[in-house]
């Protein structure tokens, strides 16, 4: 199993997302748990890895399995802020975008954001 963390960060209601062209959907900035970290420690890591910002963790989202092929991942994703102005990182993402939560549901999103999507619909 592949451990990973992630941020919903929200800000006017909307909810950042980044586009991965190569792998065809919307994400929230986040990625694998390394040995010795905790899942709340790689979801600040990972924001300043992607999108340059120091975030705060204000409260879990959610944590459960979701399957791709053939590997099953257990993501972890906490709702966060920032006072900084995020902006891409790394190379693999191509945009970046604040969206309405009831605009997801036209999106090509990740495996993580389509098994909450209920929930992230009622962000506000």
């Amino acid at each position: 199993m592949i451990e990973l963390a992630g941020n919903i960060l929200i800000r006017d209601g909307e909810i950042l997302l980044l586009y991965r062209e190569e792998q065809g959907h919307w994400d929230v900035p986040g990625g694998k748990v390394k040995k010795g970290e905790s899942p709340t420690e790689t979801a600040v890591r990972e924001a300043r890895e992607e999108i340059g910002a120091e975030v705060e963790l204000e409260k879990p989202f959610y944590s459960g399995e979701f399957q791709r092929e053939d590997e099953i991942f257990l993501w972890h994703g906490y709702i966060a802020s920032t006072d900084e102005e995020p902006e891409i990182q790394e190379d693999r993402f191509e945009k970046m975008i604040w969206a309405d939560p009831v605009d997801l549901d036209d999106m090509s999103l990740a495996s993580n954001l389509e098994m909450v999507l209920p929930a992230l619909r009622r962000i506000r």
